[in-house]
Formats: C-alpha cells, structure tokens, sequence
C-alpha cells in the first residue's frame, strides 16, 4: 500500500522535511519516511506449521478474485502516463480494511481455540497472487488445485489472471477435513467469504 496514516508508531520512528529555500522554492520530501514495528505474543504451540499432508483442505479465505496487481513489477516500473490507463489502474494494489478486519478476526477466533485450532498453517497472499500462495503452502506435499472454486468479483477474468492477480486481504490456509464445519462456523458469525480451492 505505501499508506502510513493511522499505522502505530511502536518500536519506529520518522522522517521528514519541509525547507524554504533563500530564492522563495520550497524544497520538501511529499512523502514521508517512516519505519515502524510492533509487539506481540502468540503461544508456543502456534510458532509453527504443520507440515502439509495428503487430505488437507486449501483454504483461500478473504475477499474475492479482482483484476489487481496484473500489471505487476512491469507497470510500478514505468513513468506514470506512459502506458494504457487500463494498466495503471489493474496495477494499482487497492485494499479493503473492512474485509482484512473480518479475516483478522476469524484468525484470532481460531487461535483462541488454542489446540483446537482448525488452522494448521497461514500464508498470507502477496506477489504472485493465488499462483504463489497456494504453491507455497502446498510445498513439499503438492496439492490439486481447482482454480474455478475460487471466490470471483470480476467474472470476466480468464484462469490465467486468477492465477496471478495481486487482490488483497485474501490469505491461504491448510485446514484438517473434520475441522471445516467449526471453521466455517465462525467464518459465517464474522461474515468473511472463504472456498476450498483443492486438497
């Protein structure tokens, strides 16, 4: 996103400038520089993952299948007004807060289960869209994978943009085949979207 506003400043710190110069000219940085952390805990039996298996579901989970990001590296990379505005706009990462809320809190309901947690690991998607996520938390193990049965705003996308659209907010998950019904128990209490997309 590159959007700092409202982020907390824990562990961090900022950098900016706005100078006057003797000639009158304004000599400023437009944006400014900010690191930041965080603090948190999580209990021990959540530090790792479980090894992917044979019968686990592939869970996406988060909002659905946009043309976001299909631009990529390609167009972030080229002076702005150079290229087709279609592109500019498909290579814009654009977010929704209210469903990372949602899916935050499905997260944190399934952690509160404690050794009950239906989640057996959590990848967030990034770069590379679904292609990389579910590549990634099906590794070693491989998967089968229906792209179809993913969730779809834009119904005119082809399988090749579904399969490499950067849309936000959307994680994928390894869950236990007996652990689906309490975890789309609480997917319907938060009111967060999900599909099994492959075992």
């Amino acid at each position: 996103y590159g959007n700092k506003f409202g982020e907390p400043l824990i562990c961090g710190w900022t950098r900016n400038l706005g100078h006057r110069l003797q000639t009158g000219e304004r000599f400023e940085w437009v944006k400014p520089i900010m690191m930041s952390g965080g603090l948190g805990q999580m209990d021990h039996h959540h530090v790792g993952k479980e090894e992917p298996t044979k019968g686990m579901l592939l869970v996406k989970i988060g909002g659905p299948a946009y043309r976001i990001g299909v631009g990529g590296g390609a167009a972030s990379s080229m002076v702005a007004g150079d290229n087709a505005a279609e592109l500019d706009f498909n290579a814009v990462q654009r977010g929704d807060a209210e469903m990372m809320q949602k899916v935050s809190r499905v997260i944190r309901a399934c952690v509160e289960l404690g050794p009950k947690n239906p989640i057996l690991s959590i990848h967030d998607q990034g770069a590379g869209g679904s292609g990389n996520v579910l590549k990634e938390i099906s590794e070693p193990a491989g998967a089968v994978i229906d792209i179809r049965k993913m969730l779809v705003g834009d119904p005119s996308m082809s399988v090749l943009e579904l399969w490499t659209a950067e849309f936000q907010e959307n994680f994928a998950l390894l869950i236990a085949p007996e652990q689906e019904a309490v975890f789309a128990s609480i997917c319907r209490r938060e009111r967060a979207p999900y599909c099994v997309v492959g075992t």
